[in-house]
């Protein structure tokens, strides 16, 4: 089985001196990141790898959110190519995954990666909130053997679930 964890950066801040590239996040986006941290101790099948933007924003909440994961330095690369990439750039991505990964995440920004959770599962969420986690689930032992509807969905939580 293959595991493929999909995290929108949570929510940054909306100020005129920084570009869109280097928002951090707001106080809500970290505490959100905070929250939805915690939750991810249920993970099932630890994370072999994380591709992540390198955005401000994105960096930031992988921070926080690996406090939990616990993926190694080594295991995590931060891309410029994954900033506001499309979900066809993401699904080229993903079936060039190395089969040797169990359990991959991204770490990126919408649109593309709600469109990448719907084309995995069938779903048709509408939007993927920031700081949320999808996590869909593949019945194969190669990554170039997902497709469109073959995922089936493990879990979706946002942080709004988790605020008490």
């Amino acid at each position: 089985m293959k595991v493929l964890s999909i995290f929108r950066h949570a929510e940054a801040e909306q100020h005129p001196r920084f570009s869109d590239h280097e928002r951090p996040l707001s106080l809500v986006g970290v505490a959100d990141a905070e929250r939805m941290a915690a939750s991810l101790v249920r993970l099932v099948v630890p994370v072999d790898m994380v591709f992540c933007s390198d955005a401000e924003r994105t960096v930031e909440t992988l921070q926080i959110f690996n406090q939990t994961l616990a993926v190694a330095p080594e295991c995590i690369t931060f891309e410029s190519e994954l900033y506001l990439a499309s979900s066809t750039d993401l699904i080229v991505r993903v079936e060039a995954l190395s089969n040797e990964w169990q359990h991959v995440a991204f770490v990126g920004h919408n649109p593309g990666l709600t469109t990448l959770c719907n084309f995995y599962t069938g779903d048709q969420i509408s939007d993927l909130p920031t700081g949320g986690h999808y996590c869909v689930g593949f019945e194969v032992d190669d990554w170039r053997a997902t497709g469109h509807s073959m995922g089936a969905l493990l879990g979706f939580t946002v942080p709004q679930q988790l605020k008490p």
